[in-house]
């Protein structure tokens, strides 16, 4: 294929992600970040409502490649110490892969793939992240089963105080209109529960959150005593 098409591979993923979380008898909670991705470092955020992720998405893998040219992503690497068991659970980059007709889309741990001197142009001395976490998932159905057994993403107070530590990073990149004091995310959502598709706006994680805590009919998600 001659063109890039991140943007398909984003929904695609999506789709397929949904319908892999329902067959595992879990809900869905799927929203791409819009213009936020500058400030993100991801296009999509993920949930099955217990584990919360975000996932950069490339056209190819080689494109990992085109995150060095980004003031932000250079910032992150120099700074994830302290936050890197954290940042390689639930912030995540993927691209698609395509074997003869077969199309799937590998996903890694973002430090992990992205912040080397290789990948992002950095020398070793300026990278900080370093942890013993490496998610490699290689089709969306593992990534799927890793989601629901906990293997991947974070529970929703580290993801909420890793989101809003990423979003205090600052640099001199044009964010599209956006102010760098907002320290949340806005999110317009495909929410399936129960078998039941929902289309919900949410102005910061906290309503996310109520809606995902309170959502109609039965869930894995919900804890008793929580």
């Amino acid at each position: 294929m001659k063109l890039k098409h991140e943007t398909s591979n984003v929904a695609a993923f999506s789709r397929n992600l949904e319908r892999e979380l329902e067959n595992l008898g879990h809900s869905a909670y799927i929203a791409p970040t819009d213009h936020q991705d500058v400030r993100l470092g991801a296009d999509l955020l993920a949930s099955d409502g217990r584990s919360f992720s975000l996932i950069e998405f490339k056209d190819r893998k080689a494109d990992a490649a085109t995150e060095a040219r980004k003031p932000r992503r250079k910032t992150l690497c120099r700074v994830l110490d302290g936050w890197s068991d954290i940042h390689a659970s639930c912030h995540l980059i993927g691209w698609r892969s395509t074997e003869g007709a077969n199309i799937e889309f590998p996903v890694r741990s973002y430090g992990t793939y992205v912040c080397t001197p290789e990948i992002i142009q950095l020398p070793q001395a300026d990278i900080t992240f370093s942890s013993p976490i490496s998610i490699q998932c290689e089709t969306v159905q593992a990534f799927a089963q890793a989601m629901v057994s906990k293997k991947v993403g974070v529970d929703f107070q580290c993801f909420r105080d890793y989101v809003q530590w990423l979003l205090s990073l600052d640099d001199d990149t044009d964010d599209q209109g956006e102010s760098d004091d907002d320290n949340d995310v806005e999110l317009l959502m495909c929410c399936t529960v129960g078998g039941e598709l929902y289309t919900k706006a949410f102005a910061n994680l906290a309503e996310l959150k109520h809606w995902i805590d309170n959502a109609p009919g039965p869930s894995p998600r919900r804890t008793f005593g929580m």
